[in-house]
């Protein structure tokens, strides 16, 4: 097991009590390092690493003057000042490499700790790495070499707790085999085709990319839930009593426990119907009915059947525990009730409604049903062939801007910013390309160039007795909506919520680098349809004060020649 010749000599490692018996060893370029004594799957959970949590003021007073300064990082961002993080057991032990980590890591803040994940299958005498981020780190001179190639978002992002990457997930796109090869510029071979839309009833010729789940094709996840049998003569008084230990907290299930609430699933069903676990198995004699009393996680059977036991001691009824699966929410249609009543009697809210709060306790999100994605709806709003018409118009204008920009040796990325109404409002209409080569500015995407000539435009019309420049209307692109030629990346997607966009519409997906539906190697499995937002949905992701809509051209033929298909696809 050779690795830099530092797993040659076992006083230079030290085990631990891992079940993939990892070893920490001295080595000469990086001082203490993780390795592998044996392969390890990839998608493998091989570290979970509790934290140790600084507040900013202790970390600024004290912390940041000492060695832990090293090992701490960002837990959570305050207006205070940020919490600080120590990750214990292996978690600071993993070093850093910049565009080949194997390991990725997810930050897990309801138990504090940190889950460390392989990103491929990982060899005999292999150091585990992760990836710090992509700039250059506290130990780098300003002369020191970095690497030729651009560490992708997809590392950095690993960060923030991305998971679930494979080996070819590293590499570039498949590209044609004439096909010159840049880092620039690759040619993906089937861009001139339609996108894979997983509805082939859906003709329209715009697709949401969104997160949210179609009610058609959206999978039936369960968790696991404590019931008993109880005859028919008790359940009335049975009832009664749950409903005084949920509304007193005393039984995990409702609104005063909101995480736990079970109200959007029926409390009986009939024995005989119920597969018990773990034995899996029917009573099928049974003339009993099966209550439901609370989710697993919620209580433990040992607590649970001490409560049970003082409340049901007038019902003069065993008190004997098992678990069965129930859905981890309401059914998405009323078409699709039947699936998740069979496994445990549920009922359908409509999309965004919620069972209301019982007895005036405020703030509960009990039985809050899922907002699915209407495509009906979206492909109703495009039969609008006027409305189509403009999206195209906007669209070529993006393509003749991309064309002139790689005509003048920049990237071939194009942009357009307009207003999408036409409300007898103030008309913004603004053109803008990549100019990352021209500038030596990495910075420079055309995202960017497009949100800073905006931002120009509204700066300049605004006075102070501008009504909408005192409500905040006129915010950079506030009601303003982007056609581009190509995904924006990341860093541009985060920017687009920064600058309040209101749509953004694309031709291209940038496989490994898209903020939407990209951050994937393989061009034919992006934005296929059901929950299609890929690992980021960047602009509807939870938490954020603003989200926008994205849609994507599904066929780029359309706009595209085939014989410049090829010019259009770019590492952006």
């Amino acid at each position: 097991m050779e690795k830099n010749g530092c797993m040659s000599a076992p006083d230079a490692c030290t085990p631990h009590l891992n079940v993939f018996g990892l070893r920490v060893c001295e080595t000469d370029h990086a001082g203490r390092s993780v390795f592998a004594t044996r392969p390890i799957a990839g998608n493998t959970v091989i570290e979970i690493s509790p934290v140790l949590l600084i507040d900013a003021e202790e970390y600024m007073t004290h912390g940041r003057h000492t060695i832990l300064d090293s090992y701490t990082f960002v837990w959570e961002k305050r207006t205070e000042g940020s919490v600080m993080a120590l990750a214990l057991g292996l978690g600071s032990l993993f070093n850093h490499h910049p565009s080949s980590a194997n390991v990725s890591f997810e930050l897990d803040k309801s138990t504090r700790s940190i889950r460390y994940r392989t990103v491929r299958q990982i060899s005999t005498g292999e150091e585990l790495c992760i990836c710090y981020g992509s700039g250059k780190m506290w130990w780098e001179g300003p002369d020191e070499e970095r690497p030729s190639t651009p560490v992708s978002e997809t590392h950095e992002v690993s960060l923030f707790g991305q998971i679930g990457l494979e080996d070819d997930e590293h590499e570039p796109a498949t590209t044609s085999s004439t096909a010159s090869q840049t880092p620039s510029s690759r040619v993906l071979s089937n861009l001139h085709f339609k996108a894979p839309v997983l509805d082939a009833s859906y003709k329209a010729p715009l697709w949401r990319i969104t997160s949210s789940p179609d009610p058609k094709t959206m999978q039936l996840h369960t968790t696991r839930a404590w019931a008993m049998d109880i005859p028919p003569r008790a359940c009335s008084p049975a009832a009664q009593i749950l409903k005084r230990l949920v509304k007193n907290g005393s039984l995990r299930a409702g609104d005063v426990h909101p995480k736990y609430s079970i109200r959007y699933l029926r409390s009986f069903r009939k024995a005989k119907d119920v597969l018990k676990l773990p034995q899996e198995k029917y009573d099928a004699d049974s003339m009993d009915l099966s209550l439901l009393l609370c989710l697993e996680d919620a209580h433990s059977s040992k607590d649970l059947t001490l409560l049970l036991e003082n409340a049901f001691g007038s019902l003069h009824i065993p008190i004997s525990l098992y678990l069965v699966r129930v859905p981890t929410g309401p059914a998405p249609s009323p078409e699709r009730l039947s699936e998740w009543s069979a496994i445990w009697p549920c009922v359908f809210l409509p999309p965004g409604a919620g069972i209301p709060a019982k007895d005036g306790v405020p703030g509960s999100d009990a039985a809050r049903a899922m907002v699915p994605v209407d495509r009906q709806a979206d492909a109703q709003l495009w039969s609008d062939e006027s409305l189509v018409d403009r999206v195209r118009h906007a669209f070529r204008r993006c393509i003749a801007t991309a064309q002139q920009a790689r005509a003048a040796g920049e990237l071939g990325i194009g942009v357009f910013v307009t207003n999408m109404e036409q409300d007898g409002s103030i008309a913004i209409s603004v053109d803008a390309h990549d100019t990352r080569i021209r500038d030596s500015h990495p910075l420079r995407h055309a995202v960017l160039n497009a949100v800073r000539r905006v931002a120009h435009i509204r700066s300049q019309s605004r006075s102070s007795t501008n009504e909408e420049a005192e409500n905040g209307q006129d915010y950079l692109l506030t009601g303003l909506t982007m056609f581009i030629t190509h995904e924006p990346c990341v860093y541009c997607a985060m920017a687009l919520i920064h600058s309040r966009v209101r749509s953004v519409f694309f031709l291209f997906p940038s496989p490994c680098s898209g903020g939407f539906c990209g951050a994937q190697s393989n061009a034919s499995d992006i934005c296929d349809g059901g929950q299609d937002g890929g690992p980021f949905c960047i602009h509807e992701q939870s938490g954020l004060n603003h989200k926008y809509e994205v849609w994507r051209w599904i066929n780029p033929a359309e706009l595209v020649h085939a014989q410049i298909d090829m010019h259009m696809s770019v590492d952006i």
